[in-house]
């Protein structure tokens, strides 16, 4: 009996230690979308530190780590939205520009609430993602500056620099969207809306 090109065929079998590794198309790009989500939040925490620590406005620097996170979380679905709210988090918290653990919770509850909000009433775009953001941004700077004076951190004096953190934080977000927005194309939609 001939084989025809339509009978199954089982998939060609390579030799080394990849052979038994498979992934398909979607699996790799998944893989390379989020390894390029990693590596630029690595490279944003590093020009926060490095570069962008002495751009001072009311006394404040920008937080681009906090910026990436929200931002990425409103441009996700809610399940991918929550882990990388908490794992972002976490290496945010580990990174030391974190301003103490209670982050972990503020971030991972901002960024699915944002995700739950922007999947239930409104469609991924760039306003919707940036506006989602930036509210959580103005209630994570504002829940950061209400612990500071509770822990007595901080004085209200500081309000301006609080302000001016999130002003810089503010600006961040439509400019970091397009950078986002392109890796989030790697490998095509995995859901619809």
């Amino acid at each position: 009996m001939a084989k025809r090109k339509t009978d199954f065929m089982p998939d060609p079998q390579g030799t080394g230690i990849l052979s038994k590794l498979y992934m398909t198309y979607q699996q790799r790009m998944t893989i390379l979308r989020w390894t390029l989500y990693t590596i630029t939040c690595l490279v944003l925490l590093v020009a926060q530190d490095v570069l962008l620590c002495d751009l001072k406005l009311f006394g404040g620097s920008v937080n681009l780590a906090v910026s990436m996170l929200l931002l990425v979380c409103a441009m996700q679905d809610l399940e991918t939205a929550a882990v990388f709210a908490l794992v972002g988090s976490c290496v945010y918290l580990f990174s030391d520009a974190a301003p103490g653990p209670y982050v972990i919770v503020m971030l991972t509850v901002l960024g699915v609430a944002e995700a739950a909000f922007r999947q239930s009433f409104l469609r991924r775009s760039f306003g919707s993602s940036v506006l989602c953001a930036g509210v959580c941004l103005v209630v994570y700077e504002a829940l950061l500056f209400g612990i500071g004076l509770f822990a007595q951190l901080t004085r209200i004096g500081r309000f301006w620099a609080f302000l001016g953190t999130t002003i810089q934080s503010l600006i961040a977000l439509p400019l970091l969207y397009p950078l986002f927005a392109a890796i989030g194309k790697i490998g095509g939609k995995t859901w619809i809306e």
